[in-house]
């Protein structure tokens, strides 16, 4: 099975005031991943970086800490989220703290809490994002000492991001943490989605072992990154078939902006389609499978974004991994 550190596990995509927004989940440490925000959960006030918690996780990695709450280093954005002043880092660019209860009314900490705490977060999500803010971090809210179970924060967190009426942020970024949890969640994941369950067959299991062995190869971070995210989906627990749509429909935006680059297009697109069109004479001519290849993620990525029965089948999912193997292989050749 391919092991990260940390591990993408699914991905949901959603439109928004007429723009796309990502859902992607990972398992594993919350600071292994930029985020242009990074959302933290706390007890009211628990800010010092006890070793153990997430708190003492950051000072171990940024050297970042806040035993006290002074006014000069945060800001309240609402009852219960501030934003803190933070030094430049690896990590993130703002820090933002959700305070979810008192450390001593913890065991009356209910559903009832959370899905107000979701609520929120929602405005926040709404309201404070700039537009530079394209990424967001935070963790599955509820589920460590105030006892909620990962289901009901992962219902309840969808529900609040669809019905999200607004928001300038692109990516928003879920973290687990443990790797124990990725079936369990997959599996509540799936069903509020009405996903079909990637359980493996012959052609699926063959075109992973491609994307495997391009994988060992020196690549690029692009396409390294994209083939590693595949194999994440592809060795999660009750995977679903839909994530390699969402995933497939993302490389071939980046890619696509990488051959714009490459070729010296001179180029103000925005969409997917008027991409693949400016890049198109100019691949024509060298490799124009790459072309249909393209065509083939972008079509796959608008099934499952916005069909009404977007459920893909293996060999769906198996086009697609050889499409971006495909891709890949031309790229690493240009670049």
């Amino acid at each position: 099975m391919f092991i990260m550190k940390t591990s993408l596990f699914n991905l949901h995509q959603i439109r928004i005031d007429e723009s796309d927004l990502i859902i992607e989940f990972y398992a594993g440490d919350i600071f292994d991943i930029y985020s242009n925000i990074l959302l933290l959960s706390a007890f009211k006030g628990g800010f010092y970086p006890t070793k153990g918690t997430t708190w003492g996780s950051l000072y171990e990695r940024t050297g970042i800490s806040f035993k006290i709450m002074v006014p000069e280093a945060h800001e309240q954005v609402s009852e219960n989220i501030h934003y803190f002043h933070t030094p430049q880092n690896e990590c993130f660019d703002k820090l933002i703290a959700f305070e979810l209860t008192d450390l001593r009314r913890m065991n009356n900490f209910t559903k009832a809490t959370l899905i107000a705490r979701y609520k929120e977060l929602a405005d926040f999500l709404e309201n404070y994002p700039s537009v530079d803010d394209e990424s967001i971090s935070l963790p599955l809210l509820g589920t460590g000492n105030q006892g909620i179970s990962l289901e009901d924060s992962i219902s309840i967190l969808l529900k609040t991001i669809n019905n999200l009426s607004k928001t300038k942020l692109k990516i928003i970024r879920v973290f687990a943490r443990n790797f124990e949890s990725i079936g369990a969640l997959n599996i509540k994941i799936n069903e509020h989605l009405n996903r079909n369950e990637a359980v493996h067959n012959n052609l699926l299991d063959a075109a992973i072992e491609e994307a495997k062995a391009i994988c060992l190869k020196e690549i690029s971070p692009l396409s390294k990154s994209t083939i590693s995210n595949l194999l994440s989906l592809s060795a999660a627990d009750h995977s679903s078939l839909n994530s390699f749509g969402i995933n497939g429909r993302l490389f071939a935006e980046s890619i696509c902006d990488e051959f714009i680059r490459i070729n010296k297009i001179s180029a103000e697109t925005t969409t997917l389609d008027s991409k693949i069109r400016e890049i198109s004479n100019k691949i024509r001519m060298e490799r124009p499978y790459v072309l249909s290849y393209l065509r083939l993620l972008q079509s796959y990525g608008n099934q499952v974004a916005h069909s009404g029965n977007p459920n893909l089948n293996h060999q769906d999912a198996a086009a697609i991994i050889i499409a971006i193997v495909r891709i890949v292989d031309f790229y690493e050749l240009k670049k």
